[in-house]
């Protein structure tokens, strides 16, 4: 199967003709693939918001539309129907139509990384590939495919939006010792995380055990760098990529972090020994294309991402069925 994309050419060609000195230098090719109708109208809106801010080719690959589909929308956003596009197929497309120097993001909206050659394909060509683990799976098989994907190509840069969601939920934990309580934090005995999808959860806890130097030691436990064991638990609570709380528990201290039903703030408490502390602090929910636009430009080399991960791998291969 090939794509016939002289008539695309001849479109790009006539649309920046037309606007002449107006036309605005792409400062990158955002490439879109993706299977399902609906996640592909959701993926649309979100790159739209972020081309308005950044100038940028956007090649639009529709693998639930036929080949029949080729079209320039507007200056600088192209749609090609993949249907039975084969990756080889999907590369010179994707090399033919982008913005001259402009440098390539891949924005993989579909399952199964690991067995996809398109995948395997376009993610070479690409200087990051950004993905959303809890959107295509709420349970635990997209993320275990990121773990394995990335331990065999340990190069690829690469984002997860699941992961970008814990920044308001690490800056809390990080507050809670920041103070006299610092001691605290490396006598934790039990961590518990409610979450409305898995992927998040994981990402917290591979978070705070790749900082904490704990140690994955069963299916329900880590290992403290003193020996301790501190016991964690997930509860499958509230919406799909939301967290709903995170519970610290040391001898003397539980420290709780708690959104509340609108999710606009975050209910602080530390409760323990002769004291009894509350506070709020606002929930900064940037949204998903402030979230893509994080993991554009500075996901490429976030080691703490990569620590988090291979943590998070790790309590994973141990609550293997």
């Amino acid at each position: 199967m090939t794509l016939e994309l002289a008539p695309v050419l001849d479109e790009l060609g006539e649309q920046h003709r037309r606007s002449g000195t107006e036309s605005q230098v792409a400062t990158m090719t955002m490439v879109v693939f993706f299977e399902d109708a609906a996640i592909g109208k959701l993926a649309r809106e979100r790159i739209g918001m972020l081309a308005e801010k950044h100038p940028s080719r956007v090649i639009v690959l529709d693998a639930g539309q036929s080949e029949d589909l080729h079209r320039v929308v507007s200056r600088d956003w192209i749609e090609l129907g993949v249907k039975n596009s084969g990756a080889d197929v999907l590369r010179s497309a994707v090399a033919a139509l982008s913005a001259p120097e402009a440098p390539i993001v891949l924005l993989w909206v579909a399952p199964e990384i690991e067995s996809d050659e398109r995948f395997a394909r376009l993610s070479q060509h690409a200087q990051i590939v950004v993905y959303n683990s809890s959107l295509m799976d709420s349970g635990r098989a997209a993320l275990c495919e990121v773990v394995d994907y990335l331990h065999h190509h340990p190069n690829l840069p690469f984002a997860d939006v699941a992961y970008l969601r814990l920044g308001p939920w690490q800056e809390s934990v990080a507050t809670f010792f920041d103070g006299k309580d610092v001691g605290e934090l490396f006598e934790l005995q039990g961590v518990e995380v409610a979450c409305g999808s898995d992927p998040e959860a994981y990402y917290l806890l591979g978070w705070l055990a790749s900082r904490l130097n704990w140690k994955s030691c069963g299916s329900e436990a880590f290992l403290d760098r003193r020996g301790g064991r501190v016991a964690f638990e997930i509860q499958r609570k509230g919406e799909p990529r939301r967290i709903s709380s995170v519970r610290l528990q040391s001898p003397r201290v539980r420290f709780l972090a708690e959104a509340d039903p609108q999710s606009e703030t975050i209910h602080l408490s530390v409760c323990g020994g002769e004291r009894e502390q509350h506070r709020y602090r606002a929930v900064v929910n940037p949204g998903i294309a402030a979230l893509l636009e994080r993991a554009i430009l500075w996901g490429q080399n976030d080691r703490i991402f990569r620590d988090s991960l291979v943590a998070a791998g790790e309590i994973l291969a141990c609550r293997k069925d």
